[in-house]
């Protein structure tokens, strides 16, 4: 299967919500690789998006509700229209970071990063209007607290 590619705009415009809008570029991202959703990745999108205060309020079903709202607007709008107003959405709203860190997880979630979703990741942060430096030092800040939550257990034991 081919990996995904970010669309090049233009098409009809969907409105979407703040919130439908980061989770449907971490659903995208999920499939960056162009395979199948693996669960660490589904369930890494699932924690990242209940840990951002736009969603403190949601419950199990309202997550399910905006899954089923994502997949309907891809059926009537395509994927293409549904992740180019996902990413002006986020530019527009000034949540382009969130999105993107969300991307990264969810990408890096596997523990395998190949060169289509390095791909990817670079396409997506160019598309959202993040440098290149804020993309990398975001990178940074999301893997070095990893490596050093590592590094803290391994000095528990």
């Amino acid at each position: 299967m081919a990996n995904r590619k970010l669309p090049r705009g233009g098409g009809t415009q969907v409105a979407l919500s703040p919130e439908l809008a980061i989770a449907a570029i971490g659903l995208f991202s999920v499939y960056a690789d162009g395979e199948s959703a693996e669960d660490v990745e589904t369930e890494a999108l699932g924690e990242m998006l209940s840990a951002i205060d736009l969603y403190e309020d949601y419950s199990e079903e309202d997550f399910s509700a905006l899954g089923a709202e994502i997949a309907n607007l891809i059926n009537e709008e395509g994927i293409e229209a549904v992740v180019a107003q996902a990413i002006a959405t986020a530019r527009d709203e000034g949540i382009q970071e969130a999105a993107f860190m969300i991307a990264v997880i969810v990408i890096a979630a596997d523990g395998e990063v190949p060169e289509e979703e390095q791909e990817y990741v670079n396409s997506l942060f160019q598309a959202l209007g993040i440098s290149e430096n804020r993309a990398n030092a975001i990178i940074d800040e999301l893997f070095s607290e990893d490596e050093e939550a590592g590094e803290e257990e391994e000095d528990e034991e």
